[in-house]
């Protein structure tokens, strides 16, 4: 499976932000961040069978430009275990799983993505860190494992916006 770990796009400063945080909408520089990534995926010849994010508005805007970037119809899957906090690495990958698909985008929250990527790859929690809208490539089986990821690439906005 190629799991594709994708930190949401910008979302402005949180501190800024005055109504209940999970409504918090992507700043015009995210939306940006996340229609460019779905082109860069496009661009590469990446096909993705399933996304799957946080229910929480600004991860939900950065999975549906992806989506719309690469021509995809519909909604993402949403998994409340990419909620902020509530990652549970086993988990996510049983969820994962079970959709049966080759090529999967997560997305979600720091510090969560980074910690799951560590977990895939074998490192200690925080040993890796993704900015906004940065995504990786890791390869792994059928059901993704603490440890058995290969970590095909990692790109920050820069590269892509």
């Amino acid at each position: 499976m190629n799991l594709y770990i994708i930190r949401h796009a910008d979302a402005g400063n949180p501190k800024q932000w005055q109504i209940d945080d999970a409504a918090r909408p992507l700043s015009a520089l995210g939306q940006k961040q996340a229609g460019a990534l779905g082109e860069a995926f496009k661009r590469q010849g990446i096909v993705l069978q399933a996304v799957v994010s946080s229910p929480l508005v600004r991860t939900r805007q950065t999975a549906e430009g992806i989506m719309a970037a690469l021509g995809i119809a519909g909604e993402p899957t949403f998994s409340e275990l990419l909620e902020p906090g509530a990652m549970r690495p086993r988990k996510l990958s049983n969820e994962l799983a079970e959709l049966k698909v080759d090529s999967v985008a997560i997305v979600g929250h720091d510090p969560d993505m980074p910690n799951y990527l560590c977990w895939l790859l074998g490192l200690e929690q925080r040993q890796l860190y993704l900015e906004k809208s940065a995504v990786a490539c890791v390869r792994t089986g059928k059901e993704p494992d603490k440890g058995e990821g290969t970590l095909g690439w990692l790109v920050t906005p820069e590269w892509f916006v």
